[in-house]
């Protein structure tokens, strides 16, 4: 019995020693380099990182076989572009606002060459000489920009596939004569075969960028493209300036429940408390702003903008500032506007309650929205106080959040798309 005992002790000692050494040789051989043999890594993904320096510079780069969790850009193939705020995709197609050097005021499309490289792949210009140009990319070969010089009540259309511009459609029946009126100048949407246009009659004052409208409150006009006749103009009070840029999207079409959310961000100078930014929403199969909902920055923090949207089955994310924010003053603007203050939150769209997520904080130098791809919701941040310039994705059933990747001694990350083979 007590041979039995000590053989059985001689053999659990072997089997942990062999065991011990095949975890050893197992480790040795599968030591990740900087996460790349990371098999949770998506393969059948190209990876879209626009980077960005000081003077919002930088690169356009593409990222399949070589994608790891910690991605340093350096000595990778990239397009260079001296205005790098990232961009839209559809299919395998990049789109952007302007040339490469941005000289050019326009559409910019791009695409992967045979090595996987960015490069061009088409521009439309721009007759005007502005920083103006807004778009959208409905279908491969359906697309809608606007553009001053041919008429602020128009809305010009265009062919994605040949970036060739198509015609027009006329809106000039809602001028109202005011100094300056647009169509689609900062909001164009498509939902049901109808787009939804920002109309925005008004003037500018000196030292103002927005547009002061001459009525205190947002409108939208609703076209109907299979009738091709403008269908609604919904108006509502108590907030203006829908949208903030031409290439900074604040609309949002929540895919779950196919309602239209838009963000106002008021007037950003005077910040005035009973004009203040609102989201707002159409709801499906309507055409009129629903005015028993509005969900208010006030109820957050104060004085501050929503200058992020996403909306997804009912519940809308975008950034609170934790301290009050000024674009324009109170010594906020620029590097303090762009503190590490900006914190993305999840707010139920019915209890109207935000909750904070667990991603580093931005700083604004970033104006991408979050978007949904496989089941997850991707947020993009820089965070001096963190160091952290990357991205985080967050699963909206499980509540999980993880870290996609974040760059190294490459800058910080403007913008990020997601390619499928």
């Amino acid at each position: 019995m007590k041979r039995s005992n000590s053989l059985r002790s001689v053999l659990a000692v072997i089997a942990a020693c062999m065991l011990l050494f095949s975890c050893s040789s197992n480790d040795d051989n599968n030591t990740p380099d900087n996460g790349n043999n990371d098999d949770t890594l998506p393969k059948n993904e190209t990876w879209i990182i626009y980077n960005g320096s000081a003077n919002w510079s930088g690169g356009v780069y593409a990222l399949k076989d070589n994608k790891s969790r910690e991605i340093n850009l350096s000595g990778l193939p990239f397009l260079q572009v001296t205005s790098s705020l990232g961009g839209r995709t559809f299919e395998k197609s990049l789109f952007k606002v302007n040339d490469v050097s941005n000289a050019k005021q326009g559409i910019n499309k791009m695409g992967l060459d045979a090595s996987g490289k960015v490069v061009d792949q088409g521009f439309l210009p721009s007759l005007s000489n502005a920083y103006e140009t807004n778009f959208l990319i409905a279908s491969a070969t359906e697309g809608y920009y606007w553009d001053r010089v041919r008429g602020g009540l128009k809305l010009q259309t265009f062919n994605p596939a040949t970036m060739e511009r198509t015609g027009e459609i006329d809106f000039t029946s809602l001028s109202e004569g005011q100094p300056l009126e647009s169509i689609g100048q900062l909001i164009i949407a498509k939902r049901e075969n109808k787009l939804y246009l920002d109309l925005l009659l008004g003037d500018k004052a000196s030292g103002n960028w927005q547009v002061t409208p001459v009525v205190k409150e947002v409108a939208i006009a609703v076209y109907d493209l299979t009738a091709k006749k403008i269908e609604n103009v919904t108006k509502m009070g108590n907030t203006t300036n829908l949208g903030v840029f031409i290439d900074h999207v604040l609309w949002s079409l929540d895919e779950v429940t196919g309602d239209l959310y838009f963000a106002s961000v008021g007037d950003m100078k005077t910040q005035p408390s009973d004009y203040s930014s609102k989201i707002l929403r159409i709801k499906k199969g309507e055409v009129n702003f629903d005015t028993t909902f509005a969900i208010d920055m006030k109820s957050y923090q104060f004085p501050a903008e929503f200058n992020r949207l996403f909306a997804y089955n009912n519940k809308i994310y975008t950034t609170i500032p934790s301290r009050a924010v000024s674009y324009y003053g109170g010594g906020q603007h620029g590097v303090r506007y762009r503190d590490d203050v900006w914190f993305w939150n999840e707010i139920d769209v019915t209890t109207k309650k935000a909750t904070r997520l667990n991603i580093p904080p931005d700083n604004f130098y970033t104006t991408q929205n979050p978007f949904f791809h496989n089941g997850e919701i991707y947020f993009l941040s820089n965070s001096t106080t963190d160091g952290f310039s990357g991205v985080n994705q967050y699963n909206p059933v499980t509540k999980e959040i993880k870290e996609t990747f974040r760059l190294k001694e490459s800058g910080r990350i403007q913008g990020f798309n997601i390619i499928k083979d």
